[in-house]
């Protein structure tokens, strides 16, 4: 199973670090990384302006939750390489 670790700004009443949803992102990592993959969700619609994300904050935030360089190499390149080819 495969699961795109985006949105945390639909899952979350924190604007804008969203802290309440990473234990989700980190129950995701030690669940499966292999099976995970990473994208902005641009251009993030139904969202009002006032909590409208940030798309370069949000993958800072992903380098921040993640800081094993081997599994962010894993969800931003191997998994989609792997399932969509390059």
């Amino acid at each position: 199973m495969h699961v795109k670790l985006s949105a945390a700004y639909r899952l979350s009443a924190q604007y804008p670090d969203y802290a309440d949803v990473h234990p989700f992102h980190d129950a995701l990592l030690a669940a499966n990384p292999e099976g995970l993959l990473w994208g902005t969700d641009w251009p993030h619609p139904s969202i009002a302006a006032a909590a409208m994300p940030d798309d370069g904050h949000l993958l800072d935030l992903f380098a921040d939750w993640t800081p094993d360089e081997g599994v962010r190499r894993r969800v931003l390149v191997d998994t989609p390489m792997r399932l969509f080819g390059g």
